[in-house]
Protein backbone atom coordinates (compact mmCIF):
# COMPACT_ATOMS: atom_id res chain seq x y z
CA UNK A 1 0.00 0.00 0.00
CA UNK A 2 1.45 3.38 -0.95
CA UNK A 3 0.24 6.87 -0.29
CA UNK A 4 0.06 9.11 -3.36
CA UNK A 5 2.06 12.33 -3.26
CA UNK A 6 0.06 15.34 -2.11
CA UNK A 7 0.33 19.07 -2.32
CA UNK A 8 2.15 18.81 0.99
CA UNK A 9 4.72 16.41 -0.38
CA UNK A 10 8.43 17.28 -0.52
CA UNK A 11 9.01 19.62 -3.41
CA UNK A 12 11.80 21.48 -5.09
CA UNK A 13 11.25 24.33 -2.68
CA UNK A 14 14.01 26.52 -1.43
CA UNK A 15 14.38 27.13 2.31
CA UNK A 16 12.94 30.57 1.67
CA UNK A 17 9.63 28.96 0.71
CA UNK A 18 9.03 28.28 4.37
CA UNK A 19 10.71 31.42 5.69
CA UNK A 20 9.97 34.49 3.54
CA UNK A 21 11.82 37.74 3.85
CA UNK A 22 8.93 39.17 5.85
CA UNK A 23 9.58 36.73 8.69
CA UNK A 24 11.37 37.77 11.83
CA UNK A 25 15.09 36.93 11.85
CA UNK A 26 14.70 34.26 14.51
CA UNK A 27 11.78 32.53 12.81
CA UNK A 28 13.28 32.78 9.36
CA UNK A 29 16.61 31.44 10.57
CA UNK A 30 15.06 28.52 12.40
CA UNK A 31 12.82 27.49 9.53
CA UNK A 32 15.56 27.87 6.95
CA UNK A 33 17.79 25.86 9.22
CA UNK A 34 15.22 23.07 9.23
CA UNK A 35 15.25 22.92 5.45
CA UNK A 36 19.00 23.10 5.06
CA UNK A 37 19.38 20.41 7.71
CA UNK A 38 17.54 18.08 5.39
CA UNK A 39 13.92 18.43 6.47
CA UNK A 40 11.67 18.40 3.43
CA UNK A 41 9.51 21.45 2.86
CA UNK A 42 6.39 21.49 0.77
CA UNK A 43 3.78 24.02 -0.14
CA UNK A 44 0.18 23.90 0.93
CA UNK A 45 -2.17 25.89 -1.30
CA UNK A 46 -3.62 27.92 1.57
CA UNK A 47 -0.40 29.86 2.17
CA UNK A 48 1.30 27.45 4.55
CA UNK A 49 4.26 25.17 4.11
CA UNK A 50 5.10 21.94 5.90
CA UNK A 51 8.49 21.13 7.34
CA UNK A 52 9.21 17.49 8.13
CA UNK A 53 11.47 16.09 10.81
CA UNK A 54 12.23 12.44 11.53
CA UNK A 55 14.85 10.23 13.13
CA UNK A 56 16.98 10.87 10.02
CA UNK A 57 16.58 14.63 10.33
CA UNK A 58 16.27 15.56 13.97
CA UNK A 59 14.91 18.80 15.34
CA UNK A 60 17.89 20.90 16.34
CA UNK A 61 17.91 22.95 19.60
CA UNK A 62 17.44 26.28 17.80
CA UNK A 63 14.51 24.87 15.80
CA UNK A 64 13.00 23.37 18.94
CA UNK A 65 13.10 26.77 20.68
CA UNK A 66 11.54 28.42 17.62
CA UNK A 67 8.76 25.83 17.55
CA UNK A 68 8.02 26.05 21.26
CA UNK A 69 7.90 29.85 21.25
CA UNK A 70 5.72 29.97 18.14
CA UNK A 71 3.17 27.46 19.38
CA UNK A 72 3.00 29.08 22.83
CA UNK A 73 1.88 32.25 21.04
CA UNK A 74 -0.46 30.39 18.68
CA UNK A 75 -2.34 28.46 21.38
CA UNK A 76 -3.38 30.92 24.10
CA UNK A 77 -6.08 28.50 25.30
CA UNK A 78 -3.41 26.04 26.44
CA UNK A 79 -0.71 26.42 29.08
CA UNK A 80 2.06 25.70 26.60
CA UNK A 81 4.89 27.21 28.65
CA UNK A 82 4.06 24.88 31.52
CA UNK A 83 3.83 21.94 29.12
CA UNK A 84 7.28 22.61 27.67
CA UNK A 85 8.74 23.10 31.14
CA UNK A 86 7.41 19.69 32.18
CA UNK A 87 8.21 17.96 28.87
CA UNK A 88 11.14 19.79 27.26
CA UNK A 89 11.80 16.98 24.76
CA UNK A 90 8.19 16.65 23.59
CA UNK A 91 8.85 17.41 19.93
CA UNK A 92 12.19 15.62 19.71
CA UNK A 93 10.66 12.39 21.01
CA UNK A 94 8.46 11.92 17.93
CA UNK A 95 9.59 9.54 15.19
CA UNK A 96 7.76 11.74 12.68
CA UNK A 97 7.05 15.44 13.20
CA UNK A 98 5.16 17.65 10.74
CA UNK A 99 5.32 21.40 11.37
CA UNK A 100 3.03 23.86 9.59
CA UNK A 101 4.62 27.23 8.85
CA UNK A 102 2.87 30.43 7.82
CA UNK A 103 4.54 31.67 4.62
CA UNK A 104 4.00 35.34 5.47
CA UNK A 105 5.13 35.46 9.09
CA UNK A 106 7.51 32.50 9.05
CA UNK A 107 5.94 31.37 12.32
CA UNK A 108 4.87 27.80 13.18
CA UNK A 109 1.10 27.34 13.21
CA UNK A 110 0.79 23.61 13.83
CA UNK A 111 2.67 20.50 14.93
CA UNK A 112 1.69 16.89 14.41
CA UNK A 113 3.91 14.15 15.77
CA UNK A 114 3.70 10.37 16.04
CA UNK A 115 5.84 7.38 16.97
CA UNK A 116 5.65 3.65 16.40
CA UNK A 117 5.49 1.45 19.47
CA UNK A 118 4.07 -1.94 20.47
CA UNK A 119 2.09 -3.51 23.27
CA UNK A 120 3.54 -6.20 25.52
CA UNK A 121 1.74 -8.73 23.32
CA UNK A 122 3.55 -7.42 20.25
CA UNK A 123 0.73 -5.46 18.61
CA UNK A 124 2.38 -2.59 16.76
CA UNK A 125 0.57 0.76 16.74
CA UNK A 126 1.13 4.39 15.88
CA UNK A 127 0.93 6.68 18.90
CA UNK A 128 -0.14 10.21 18.00
CA UNK A 129 1.62 12.12 20.76
CA UNK A 130 1.60 15.67 19.36
CA UNK A 131 -1.36 17.42 17.75
CA UNK A 132 -1.51 21.21 17.97
CA UNK A 133 -3.10 23.74 15.60
CA UNK A 134 -3.15 27.53 15.87
CA UNK A 135 -6.40 28.56 17.58
CA UNK A 136 -7.35 30.65 14.50
CA UNK A 137 -6.83 27.81 12.02
CA UNK A 138 -8.47 24.78 13.61
CA UNK A 139 -11.30 24.60 11.09
CA UNK A 140 -9.10 25.14 8.06
CA UNK A 141 -6.97 22.96 5.75
CA UNK A 142 -3.88 22.90 7.99
CA UNK A 143 -5.33 19.81 9.70
CA UNK A 144 -5.75 17.68 6.56
CA UNK A 145 -2.52 18.93 4.94
CA UNK A 146 -0.49 17.98 8.00
CA UNK A 147 -2.16 14.58 8.36
CA UNK A 148 -1.54 13.66 4.73
CA UNK A 149 2.12 14.63 5.08
CA UNK A 150 2.38 12.54 8.25
CA UNK A 151 0.81 9.52 6.56
CA UNK A 152 3.26 9.81 3.68
CA UNK A 153 6.19 9.74 6.09
CA UNK A 154 4.76 6.97 8.26
CA UNK A 155 3.97 4.73 5.28
CA UNK A 156 7.47 5.24 3.86
CA UNK A 157 9.03 4.26 7.18
CA UNK A 158 6.84 1.45 8.43
CA UNK A 159 3.65 0.93 6.47
CA UNK A 160 0.14 2.24 6.94
CA UNK A 161 -0.86 2.38 10.64
CA UNK A 162 -3.58 -0.25 10.89
CA UNK A 163 -3.69 0.39 14.63
CA UNK A 164 -3.40 3.94 15.95
CA UNK A 165 -3.95 5.58 19.33
CA UNK A 166 -4.39 9.05 20.77
CA UNK A 167 -4.87 10.21 24.37
CA UNK A 168 -6.88 13.40 24.61
CA UNK A 169 -8.99 15.71 26.76
CA UNK A 170 -10.39 17.35 23.62
CA UNK A 171 -13.68 16.06 22.13
CA UNK A 172 -12.70 17.50 18.73
CA UNK A 173 -9.72 15.14 18.58
CA UNK A 174 -12.03 12.22 19.41
CA UNK A 175 -14.37 13.19 16.57
CA UNK A 176 -11.47 13.37 14.15
CA UNK A 177 -10.50 9.81 15.02
CA UNK A 178 -14.11 8.63 14.89
CA UNK A 179 -14.55 9.95 11.35
CA UNK A 180 -12.24 7.13 10.21
CA UNK A 181 -12.93 4.62 12.95
CA UNK A 182 -16.51 4.24 11.76
CA UNK A 183 -15.69 3.61 8.11
CA UNK A 184 -16.56 0.11 6.81
CA UNK A 185 -13.67 -2.15 7.70
CA UNK A 186 -12.58 -0.04 10.69
CA UNK A 187 -13.39 -0.12 14.40
CA UNK A 188 -13.43 2.83 16.80
CA UNK A 189 -12.79 2.83 20.52
CA UNK A 190 -14.45 4.05 22.64
CA UNK A 191 -17.87 4.31 21.05
CA UNK A 192 -20.14 7.06 22.35
CA UNK A 193 -23.88 6.50 22.30
CA UNK A 194 -25.99 3.40 21.64
CA UNK A 195 -23.32 1.46 19.74
CA UNK A 196 -21.94 -1.88 20.89
CA UNK A 197 -18.24 -1.78 21.61
CA UNK A 198 -16.09 -4.27 19.71
CA UNK A 199 -14.51 -6.62 22.29
CA UNK A 200 -11.27 -7.09 20.38
CA UNK A 201 -10.51 -3.40 20.08
CA UNK A 202 -11.50 -2.93 23.74
CA UNK A 203 -8.91 -5.54 24.67
CA UNK A 204 -6.33 -3.80 22.49
CA UNK A 205 -7.17 -0.49 24.14
CA UNK A 206 -6.39 -1.95 27.55
CA UNK A 207 -3.02 -3.21 26.31
CA UNK A 208 -2.26 0.14 24.67
CA UNK A 209 -3.14 1.99 27.87
CA UNK A 210 -0.76 -0.24 29.83
CA UNK A 211 1.95 0.51 27.26
CA UNK A 212 1.52 4.30 27.15
CA UNK A 213 0.63 4.87 30.80
CA UNK A 214 1.91 1.97 32.91
CA UNK A 215 0.16 1.79 36.26
CA UNK A 216 -2.37 4.54 35.51
CA UNK A 217 -6.01 3.64 36.26
CA UNK A 218 -7.84 2.76 33.04
CA UNK A 219 -11.61 2.40 32.58
CA UNK A 220 -12.34 0.18 29.57
CA UNK A 221 -16.01 1.22 29.50
CA UNK A 222 -15.25 4.92 28.89
CA UNK A 223 -11.64 4.96 27.71
CA UNK A 224 -10.59 7.15 30.64
CA UNK A 225 -6.98 7.09 31.79
CA UNK A 226 -6.90 8.89 35.10
CA UNK A 227 -4.43 11.58 36.11
CA UNK A 228 -1.89 11.38 33.28
CA UNK A 229 -2.18 14.94 31.94
CA UNK A 230 1.00 17.04 32.11
CA UNK A 231 0.49 19.66 33.30
CA UNK A 232 -2.75 18.77 34.98
CA UNK A 233 -4.35 22.10 33.99
CA UNK A 234 -2.99 22.24 30.43
CA UNK A 235 -6.41 23.31 29.13
CA UNK A 236 -7.56 26.70 30.43
CA UNK A 237 -11.16 25.64 29.83
CA UNK A 238 -12.98 22.48 28.84
CA UNK A 239 -12.88 22.16 25.03
CA UNK A 240 -16.05 21.26 23.16
CA UNK A 241 -17.02 19.87 19.76
CA UNK A 242 -20.20 20.02 17.65
CA UNK A 243 -21.46 16.64 18.93
CA UNK A 244 -23.23 17.09 22.27
CA UNK A 245 -23.14 13.36 23.01
CA UNK A 246 -19.34 13.41 22.75
CA UNK A 247 -19.13 16.55 24.91
CA UNK A 248 -21.28 14.83 27.51
CA UNK A 249 -19.07 11.73 27.48
CA UNK A 250 -15.96 13.82 28.18
CA UNK A 251 -17.72 15.87 30.85
CA UNK A 252 -19.05 12.77 32.60
CA UNK A 253 -15.85 10.75 32.54
CA UNK A 254 -12.98 13.22 32.81
CA UNK A 255 -11.66 15.90 35.12
CA UNK A 256 -8.58 18.03 34.38
CA UNK A 257 -5.59 15.74 34.18
CA UNK A 258 -7.53 12.79 32.76
CA UNK A 259 -7.40 11.67 29.14
CA UNK A 260 -9.67 9.57 26.94
CA UNK A 261 -7.79 6.89 25.01
CA UNK A 262 -8.97 6.82 21.37
CA UNK A 263 -8.05 3.81 19.25
CA UNK A 264 -8.77 3.05 15.60
CA UNK A 265 -8.22 -0.44 14.20
CA UNK A 266 -8.23 -0.73 10.40
CA UNK A 267 -9.10 -4.24 9.24
CA UNK A 268 -9.58 -3.91 5.47
CA UNK A 269 -7.36 -2.57 2.69
CA UNK A 270 -10.27 -0.67 1.15
CA UNK A 271 -10.55 1.36 4.33
CA UNK A 272 -6.92 2.42 4.01
CA UNK A 273 -7.64 3.63 0.49
CA UNK A 274 -10.72 5.56 1.68
CA UNK A 275 -8.77 7.33 4.42
CA UNK A 276 -5.93 8.36 2.13
CA UNK A 277 -8.30 9.45 -0.64
CA UNK A 278 -10.22 11.59 1.83
CA UNK A 279 -7.12 13.47 2.94
CA UNK A 280 -6.07 13.94 -0.69
CA UNK A 281 -9.50 15.34 -1.59
CA UNK A 282 -9.62 17.67 1.38
CA UNK A 283 -6.10 18.94 0.76
CA UNK A 284 -6.95 19.55 -2.91
CA UNK A 285 -10.12 21.40 -1.95
CA UNK A 286 -8.05 23.85 0.09
CA UNK A 287 -6.73 25.36 -3.15
CA UNK A 288 -7.84 28.97 -3.84
CA UNK A 289 -11.42 29.18 -5.06
CA UNK A 290 -12.32 25.66 -3.87
CA UNK A 291 -14.70 25.22 -0.95
CA UNK A 292 -13.35 23.51 2.16
CA UNK A 293 -15.52 21.72 4.77
CA UNK A 294 -15.98 23.87 7.85
CA UNK A 295 -15.36 21.08 10.33
CA UNK A 296 -12.05 19.16 10.03
CA UNK A 297 -13.57 16.39 12.13
CA UNK A 298 -16.48 15.85 9.75
CA UNK A 299 -16.86 12.33 8.31
CA UNK A 300 -15.35 11.75 4.87
CA UNK A 301 -17.70 12.50 1.96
Amino acid sequence: MSVPPSTASPAAASPAAASPAAASPAAASATAGAATAGAATGGAPDGHAVVRFSRDCELRPSEDRWLQAGLAAALPDLRMAELFAARPNLFREADHLIVGVDRVSGQPVSALGASWTATAAGDRFLHIGVQFVDARLRRGPVFSTSWLALLEDVVAAGGFPLLSALRTYNPVAYCAMRAYGRLPGAVMYPEVGPVDQDPDVTRLAGEISATLAPGAPFDPASGRIAGIGVPRDLYRGRPRCDDEAVNEHFERHTVPGDRILCVVHIRETATVDAIVDNFVRRTTRSAPGVATPADPAAPPP
